[in-house]
């Protein structure tokens, strides 16, 4: 059965030398900032912020794949014992240790690295955390059991991915096969539904916890009430998943 939803044929082949990482990087200030000027980053942050409250845990260790400026991070540093945070574009890593050293965190560590490295680091974590990077990696079904394979027993996962059933991310689809815009989409292989995403968690033997759906899109208030419940208003979702 078809698992993901790709946006368009050929829609992540890099554009010139530009690829997802080198996007990232070219952005990353403007990414940082986001959390404080963007509706659907201050939503993601109040999200992912309420979900780390739930399931991190005193004493653990987390690693944050894909942590960019380490806003996430610093969120479960809070709480955790310690937080290893990896992301493959050098600028965010900068602004990830400037931010621990603005504002004082010691128990967080940043490097550059890809998804690829992680595979020596099997069983070493009590949570992983993983927002908005699975949908510009090659294989997602793979990259998922990359992430549960971390995991220590009772360990959890939380990770979000854009929503497929958003009526809005099918219009950005649609937008990018006309117009090439959101720029973004160029590097975007996966738009999946909660559903099944939930089915690649199962098969790899862990339980979903939660779901939850967020960020409304980037319209009037009264125009994202007319798109019906969160499951196809919400441009974003979040699961959690734990092995027993």
């Amino acid at each position: 059965a078809r698992r993901t939803r790709a946006i368009a044929k050929g829609a992540t082949v890099a554009v010139g030398s530009e690829t997802a990482i080198s996007w990232h990087d070219s952005i990353a200030p403007a990414f940082r900032d986001g959390y404080v000027r963007s509706r659907g980053f201050r939503d993601r942050l109040r999200a992912w912020g309420n979900l780390i409250e739930r399931y991190a845990r005193p004493g653990d260790q987390v690693l944050d794949a894909g942590c960019g400026a380490g806003t996430l991070s610093f969120e479960a540093a809070r709480i955790a014992a310690h937080v290893d945070g990896i992301d493959g574009a050098e600028r965010m890593i900068d602004l990830a240790r400037s931010g621990a050293i603005e504002r004082g965190i010691t128990n967080v560590t940043f490097e550059v690295a890809l998804f690829e490295t992680l595979s020596d680091r099997a069983g070493q974590y009590d949570l992983a955390l993983c927002s908005s990077v699975l949908e510009y990696l090659p294989d997602l079904a793979t990259e998922i059991a990359r992430l549960a394979a971390l995991l220590r027993p009772g360990g959890r996962l939380i990770m979000s991915l854009p929503n497929g059933r958003s009526h809005y991310r099918r219009f950005e689809a649609l937008a990018w096969r006309l117009t090439g815009r959101p720029r973004y989409y160029r590097h975007v292989r996966h738009v999946p539904a909660s559903t099944e995403v939930r089915e690649i968690l199962r098969g790899l033997g862990l339980n979903v916890l939660e779901t939850v759906y967020y960020a409304d899109p980037p319209l009037p208030r009264f125009v994202n009430r007319l798109a019906g419940g969160p499951r196809y208003r919400k441009t974003m979702f979040a699961m959690v998943a734990a092995r027993d």
